[in-house]
């Protein structure tokens, strides 16, 4: 039995699974975000990389240089061709597991290669589906270089981290890569992403100008299909109809003067399709409840609700109103007529459900709550 046990001793080592896949962190560069290209029938992938060790910011500590960002460039035929020309120069290995965003160039979704880069990172299991997903027209190098305030590290930037800017200014919502990819696949949604690009004259530091990234429009891609760019200007009216609005601010004129200046929070609406001679139709309802921030007029309460409401009302049909000539259901009434008759929708629906007369009627009802060190008369 001695002999037996002895044996079972020395053949027990060869039974034990071992870590041979397992790389040591120090041994590996992790991409942070990466942006798509496509020119000249080649793919170009930039890649972000950053020092993890700059990441974490201590209590009462101020950092005397700004966190490097490194940038790589690789360029090939097919995207994966793309990602082994990066590996020709990278001195460690490279990890897409922690990669937060993910850029598509305009002439990435002009040219439809949209389809093929999700195909294939829906094959390529280290890269996540919770990455946020923009567009830009700017170089992709200089979207990805942009750095935030104070010497932070770029994770505290709108492409890492765009909630904290949404909930003070939720003009425009971020998407994450797996609702994208949800909503592009829908047969009554339209899908969108949202548009970063560099601004340099803003702020700066110690007089030198610094490079901040912002918002600056929509770029509409559906089912391999790109469909236009909107401008901010032009989707003033979106935020009213999206169940993710948290704050936003409303300025209001008359006769070219400024009245008020209002915060509206968490607008809530409803949407009621009706179908007539095979011809779509929706009327809308918003219920919008909002403070005073500034009043630079002597006006009552009821026709601040109306200048308001009035204002509301005109951003939310102009906006319907460009979105349809570029052949866009911007609000997705379409789905709308889907989920409830979906007999009807199909009956109707050759590309888009609507007509220039689909909006009907905007029913808006402001609400303040909150009227600040300001005193308005009811």
């Amino acid at each position: 039995m001695n002999a037996y046990k002895f044996t079972a001793v020395l053949l027990l080592p060869f039974f034990l699974t071992g870590c041979w896949s397992r790389y040591e962190v120090q041994n590996m560069n992790y991409v942070t975000a990466v942006g798509i290209d496509y020119a000249d029938s080649q793919y170009i992938i930039y890649a972000q990389l950053l020092d993890f060790s700059t990441v974490a910011k201590l209590e009462g500590q101020q950092k005397a240089e700004q966190p490097p960002v490194w940038i790589g460039r690789g360029k090939g035929i097919s995207f994966t061709e793309a990602a082994n020309d990066l590996y020709s120069t990278s001195q460690q290995r490279l990890n897409w597991g922690q990669i937060s965003a993910i850029f598509f160039s305009e002439r990435l979704l002009k040219e439809r290669k949209v389809g093929e880069v999700l195909e294939l990172i829906d094959r390529y299991h280290e890269i996540r589906y919770l990455a946020w997903v923009f567009s830009t027209r700017d170089p992709l190098d200089e979207v990805l270089i942009a750095t935030p305030f104070l010497r932070l590290s770029p994770k505290a930037s709108i492409l890492h981290n765009p909630e904290q800017n949404f909930r003070q200014r939720s003009i425009l919502a971020p998407i994450r890569l797996q609702k994208f990819v949800m909503d592009s696949n829908e047969k009554a949604k339209t899908s969108y992403i949202p548009e970063l690009s560099v601004r340099k004259d803003q702020w700066k530091e110690n007089q030198k100008p610094h490079e901040l990234l912002r918002y600056s429009g929509i770029q509409i891609y559906d089912k391999d299909k790109y469909y236009a760019r909107m401008s901010l200007e032009e989707i003033k009216g979106l935020p009213w109809l999206n169940k993710h609005t948290i704050r936003l601010p409303v300025d209001l004129f008359s006769d070219n003067k400024l009245v008020a200046v209002l915060v509206a929070e968490k607008p809530e609406y409803d949407v009621k399709p009706r179908v007539k001679y095979d011809k779509a139709y929706f009327d809308i309802s918003v219920k919008v409840k909002a403070g005073v921030n500034e009043l630079h007029a002597d006006v009552t309460e009821q026709e601040l609700t109306q200048l308001a409401q009035k204002k509301i009302e005109h951003q939310i049909r102009q906006t319907f109103q460009t979105a349809f000539e570029k052949r866009i259901d911007i609000y997705n009434l379409g789905e709308s007529l889907f989920r409830r008759n979906p007999y009807a929708w199909k009956r109707i629906a050759s590309g888009t459900v609507l007509n220039k007369d689909s909006l009907r009627t905007i029913n808006v009802n402001v609400q303040i709550v909150y009227p600040g060190r300001y005193k308005l008369s009811p």
